[in-house]
């Protein structure tokens, strides 16, 4: 397998200018730069430059792949956009951080699994794109993408089993799109998401209740939202608003919190029970096969010497799939029928009367080698 790499870098609230452009220049010659995104791929060699202090300096979001298993997430927040104390409990460890660069705050994801690795056509398809309406779900006070870091770093055993998860946010049974997406860059255990999700509320209708918790509020309060509005003209209102609102909801949980350790032992628990009914599926599904099978096979020995005629008339036609199917099909009812030195005997005829049809019996071949 050959060295593949690629990083991708979007900036969100802000084009770049034509200075910071030209700096990113500097770094790549190759580099694909327009005012909102950088990107770059590598068949040999690394980007020259760190990607914590690009997004730091830069961009809103980066997304790096490496086909020998390493994946690396990072978002980009204003510190007075986010509530650092509430998602300090859900960045734990080597593989969730969360750091202050400056006026920001970054938070970044890594996933490693060097043992499988991922081919290529893992990274195309837009994944930057569907991870990044996280960035606006976390200004928004909805840290479900921060929990799913968080066991992450559950399940790679950065977390001790004695330490209790952070909040649990709504809607896990049923994750949006990017929750689904960010669960598998970090490669989350379904089961211990399935797990987490037990305690996760289903998602509340947030509009109509948030209207009634800011039509609720004190005229004081309001005032200031309406002053912060006007001192902050660049700040997105509603979203802090929602960023509020959630958090008043979260403080006022009375969910019992669960440990680390009795996380996995019941994400073990579903693994074991998933697995149960799986096998009794995979078994009902092999006897209908079965059944199925017989069926096919007793329609064709009804059929007789017919068969092998059609089977000449395919392979005669170059319509070699079919012919490979009905080849196939014959060799098995001989199988069943305790008739293999016949069928041999006829398929040898067979090859002999169209030795022109090459294309045919390797194909044969190959689809015996293949079973």
């Amino acid at each position: 397998m050959s060295e593949y790499q690629c990083y991708e870098f979007v900036a969100l609230d802000r084009q770049l200018t034509s200075k910071e452009m030209a700096e990113l220049r500097a770094i790549s010659t190759r580099a694909d730069i327009s005012p909102t995104r950088f990107w770059n791929e590598y068949h040999w060699g690394n980007l020259k430059a760190d990607p914590a202090k690009l997004v730091a300096r830069y961009f809103d979001a980066h997304l790096y792949f490496a086909n020998w298993g390493t994946r690396r997430f990072m978002l980009r927040f204003p510190a007075r956009s986010v509530d650092v104390a509430a998602l300090k409990p859900y960045f734990i460890g080597d593989r969730a951080k969360l750091t202050k660069a400056g006026a920001f705050v970054v938070l970044d994801f890594w996933s490693d699994d060097e043992e499988r690795g991922d081919e290529e056509e893992w990274f195309e398809g837009g994944r930057l794109a569907a991870l990044t309406p996280l960035r606006v779900q976390i200004l928004q006070g909805n840290f479900s993408g921060a929990y799913v870091a968080w066991l992450s770093s559950v399940q790679s055993g950065d977390v001790s089993n004695n330490i209790r998860e952070p909040p649990v946010p709504s809607g896990l049974a049923n994750p949006a799109a990017p929750i689904a997406t960010l669960a598998e860059l970090l490669r989350v255990d379904r089961d211990l998401l399935a797990a987490a999700a037990e305690a996760s509320a289903a998602p509340a209708g947030d509009s109509k209740d948030l209207r009634a918790w800011v039509k609720a509020r004190p005229i004081a309060e309001k005032d200031r939202w309406l002053l912060h509005a006007i001192d902050h003209p660049e700040a997105a209102l509603g979203t802090e608003l929602r960023a509020a609102f959630r958090k008043g909801r979260a403080n006022g949980s009375s969910q019992p919190r669960r440990t680390a350790g009795e996380l996995l032992a019941r994400a073990e628990e579903l693994r074991e029970a998933r697995n149960a009914v799986e096998a009794v599926a995979a078994e009902r599904a092999q006897v209908a096969a079965a059944r199925a099978r017989a069926k096919e096979l007793g329609r064709l020995a009804k059929r007789g010497q017919a068969s092998w005629a059609d089977l000449a008339k395919l392979i005669e036609a170059r319509s070699y799939d079919k012919a490979v199917k009905l080849a196939v099909d014959l060799r098995d009812l001989a199988e069943r029928d305790g008739e293999v030195p016949a069928f041999g005997e006829r398929f040898a005829s067979l090859k002999k009367a169209h030795a022109r049809r090459r294309g045919f019996f390797d194909a044969f071949k190959r689809k015996v080698q293949a079973s």
